[in-house]
């Protein structure tokens, strides 16, 4: 009995020759490897021949030895992966089983009714001239190095506050015995974790100057005047976030009817794609000014679910913090830094050491911002619940207001913040002067610079290059 038969042979009969031998030319494609038919018995004993019999059915042991060696590549693969999903990414299981439950939900909506209720401490004047930088970090000590030193240089840094949540290493001897500098903070945790980031310890919290902070990455560095200009629009709105890094959640047309949450499923889109669609409504604490206390807030109230997955997956902690401000503030996004201090004024330094990143990271982010958003309300307001006065949905708001304006963007842009105001700091008065003056030379097309403060970048720039820290 042949393995592949005909199901009409007699419209088939030109496989065959007309002496009824087989025609070796015709083969069967079976996933990859390429089979002759073989023959059915009537076929075979149209000549008699035992010996063309033997040739016809000795054609199955007659695939290329190639194919065979695809077919096991292949296979090694397979088990290799799958070995490699289980044992070395336990994540990936609790992507897919561990949705949102009901009382998990109703629990999330309480704390974040209980932290609505707390009201923010108020700017004094020192919030309105300093802020305190502080600093993530994960083995790149060169890196953190260069970034304490820069900051220092900033005349507007009161402190700057090192998180470091390596017990088996000290930090870089330069930065505890080789400045003699009382800014600078070393604050030790016993939990390596990204939500420590958020975590100000009893003893820092005691010697920090100041409600504004910029929570930035070591890898990541902007001219002092940039910075500036997130945070004079931070004081101006410090019950939000004022980021550099603008992302955006983007919503699918597929749905989970199986599960709590049967809304469209949320993605995580990149630069590019916030960028292509010119809409945003998140922001990266990588750099970001946020008040103090929403820092406070999110280690006592943020779900549970939230801290255990930026803990599980050592991932998400900038997607949870930022949707955890808007869901306070009903539903609005974070405001955004002028156009020429996000984007145009980075400098991204070069590391081999990635403190979240992995062959993973999109789909793990994307999972994040999916579950995140239905437990902050931020994708129904709750609905699944008993309903909640006012509560915000988050809706994606406009980048660019117009196409070349290299100021006020974002939500509640601020289009012209060269304008002086009687309520400025002396500081900030002598920034908007500064602006004023690069906005008038470009206007009258006699400005060196592309943007405002761009020698500055370029020295900070070239400053690094020196150092090793920028590939060249």
């Amino acid at each position: 009995m042949s393995f592949f038969m005909m199901e009409d042979t007699t419209k088939k009969r030109s496989n065959y020759r007309v002496d009824g031998s087989f025609n070796g030319s015709d083969r069967l494609e079976t996933h990859g490897v390429s089979v002759p038919f073989l023959l059915t018995n009537r076929q075979r004993n149209v000549n008699g021949s035992s010996s063309k019999m033997r040739r016809r059915r000795s054609h199955i042991f007659r695939c290329p030895h190639s194919h065979w060696m695809v077919v096991i590549a292949i296979s090694i693969l397979i088990i290799v992966t799958m070995t490699r999903y289980f044992l070395f990414f336990p994540h990936e299981k609790w992507l897919d089983e561990e949705e949102v439950t009901l009382s998990e939900l109703r629990n999330a909506r309480d704390l974040l009714l209980q932290a609505k209720r707390q009201t923010l401490a108020p700017l004094r004047h020192v919030d309105k001239e300093k802020f305190t930088v502080r600093i993530n970090t994960w083995h790149r000590d060169a890196q953190l190095v260069a970034a304490v030193d820069h900051y220092l240089t900033c005349p507007n840094v009161a402190q700057i506050q090192i998180v470091w949540c390596d017990q088996s290493n000290d930090p870089p001897e330069h930065l505890l015995y080789g400045i003699n500098n009382s800014k600078v903070i070393v604050e030790r945790h016993d939990v390596n974790s990204l939500n420590e980031r958020f975590r100000i310890l009893p003893l820092t919290r005691e010697v920090m100057p100041t409600l504004g902070i910029l929570s930035v990455d070591d890898d990541v560095l902007r001219s002092c005047e940039a910075i500036d200009a997130g945070f004079y629009r931070w004081t101006d709105h410090p019950d939000r976030i004022v980021g550099f890094d603008f992302r955006v959640h983007l919503i699918s047309n597929n749905r989970k009817i199986q599960r709590l949450d049967t809304n469209p499923i949320w993605t995580y889109g990149y630069l590019s794609s916030a960028l292509k669609s010119n809409q945003y409504s998140m922001t990266l604490p990588r750099y970001c000014f946020i008040h103090r206390d929403y820092l406070d807030l999110y280690t006592k109230y943020a779900p549970r679910r939230l801290i255990q997955t930026v803990q599980k997956v050592f991932n998400c902690e900038d997607i949870s913090m930022s949707l955890f401000v808007s869901a306070l503030t009903n539903g609005q996004v974070p405001l955004l830094a002028d156009f020429w201090a996000t984007t145009p004024s980075m400098i991204k330094l070069d590391s081999k050491q990635s403190i979240s990143e992995n062959q993973n990271h999109k789909q793990i982010r994307d999972d994040c911002v999916d579950k995140f958003g239905f437990l902050l309300g931020l994708k129904d307001g709750y609905s699944a619940l008993e309903k909640v006065e006012k509560w915000g949905v988050l809706e994606s708001k406009t980048i660019r207001h117009h196409p070349h304006s290299l100021f006020g963007i974002g939500q509640e842009a601020n289009l012209f913040p060269d304008l002086l105001r009687d309520d400025f700091v002396e500081s900030r008065k002598n920034y908007a002067k500064l602006l004023s003056q690069w906005n008038n030379l470009n206007q009258n097309k006699i400005a060196k610079e592309r943007f405002p403060f761009e020698s500055a970048k370029i020295s900070l720039y070239r400053r690094l290059l020196t150092l090793g820290l920028i590939a060249s």
